[in-house]
């Protein structure tokens, strides 16, 4: 499958540190490459919490949607063998918003690392044609517009 997406977003503020929605999507298709070629032996490259699926405060972890954590450089020890689609009330959204042709965003709320209270996440996903895996990644933002990031990608 072959991804051909407009993808434009106004770079106005400096860089702070923190991921763009065009960082998450870009990263999240070089993700799909990656896995796309080598499936489960890629799964040692997304655990690493200081691999190159890690960019500032963004990261890509894999799912077996709706329910299976297959890779997560922070969290694969507490998420696997968890059924998430029962866990997570979000987790079901965010797999059916992956399951669009190039892809989708959605967005929950999920604490900051080091917070109690849950902040909102906007995350983009898509499923890897050819495999079972679906890839996501999210930034927290409170302006991020979910239609707007989804017109984006058609």
């Amino acid at each position: 499958m072959a991804i051909a997406v407009l993808f434009s977003f106004s770079h106005a503020h400096a860089d702070d540190g923190k991921a763009t929605p065009e960082d998450v999507y870009n990263l999240v298709l070089k993700a799909y490459e990656v896995i796309g070629t080598l499936g489960e032996e890629s799964f040692p490259a997304f655990n690493d919490p200081k691999g190159e699926f890690v960019y500032k405060d963004t990261y890509v972890y894999v799912q077996r949607c709706p329910s299976e954590m297959m890779a997560h450089p922070f969290a694969l020890d507490k998420l696997k063998g968890l059924d998430l689609d029962k866990k997570f009330e979000f987790n079901s959204r965010l797999c059916k918003a992956s399951e669009q042709a190039d892809g989708g965003w959605e967005q929950y709320y999920w604490p900051k690392p080091g917070e109690t209270e849950p902040s909102r996440k906007v995350a983009y996903g898509i499923k890897v044609e050819g495999t079972p895996y679906t890839i996501f990644a999210g930034i927290y933002s409170d302006t991020a517009k979910i239609e707007e990031l989804n017109k984006t990608l058609r």
